[in-house]
């Protein structure tokens, strides 16, 4: 028997005790507590992102901005798109990716991925940024 059809029979059983029942109908009420991880260190970060093709590699250099907090630090996927000589369609290449930072000053990231021999790089997009403001280290103190 579920826990509510035993909740429901002792309340009612209860009731008609004390000589207070109602027709069709039981009173009760139960407390739920949730526990939720506090969303207050994510942050908004943004990527501004420079590319060229060098024969069978894609340069990237990407500059991570964040003005939410210092100390921070994410992850971001690449995507490199591309498209094989005498290929109709193109395809998307994935490159996960993180960083981190300790002060308030730019990341740039400069990376160069394998895109193939007798490819042509159609773009390059930074993706599902995520940012998590970060505690700076304490300094180390001198004795």
């Amino acid at each position: 028997m579920g826990r509510l059809m035993v909740l429901l029979l002792l309340l009612a059983s209860a009731a008609a005790l004390a000589g207070e029942t109602k027709a069709n109908s039981v009173e009760f009420s139960k407390t739920i507590e949730m526990k939720m991880e506090s969303q207050t260190n994510h942050c908004a970060a943004t990527a501004s992102v420079d590319y060229f093709q060098r024969g069978p590699e894609a340069q990237l250099e990407a500059t991570i901005d964040n003005h939410d907090c210092a100390a921070s630090s994410g992850k971001f996927v690449v995507e490199v798109t591309i498209r094989a000589d005498g290929a109709e369609a193109s395809e998307k290449l994935k490159f996960p990716e993180t960083w981190s930072r300790e002060d308030d000053a730019s990341v740039v990231v400069n990376r160069r991925y394998p895109i193939g021999d007798d490819t042509d790089l159609l773009r390059v997009k930074v993706r599902n940024m995520r940012c998590t403001c970060t505690e700076a280290a304490e300094p180390a103190s001198n004795p």
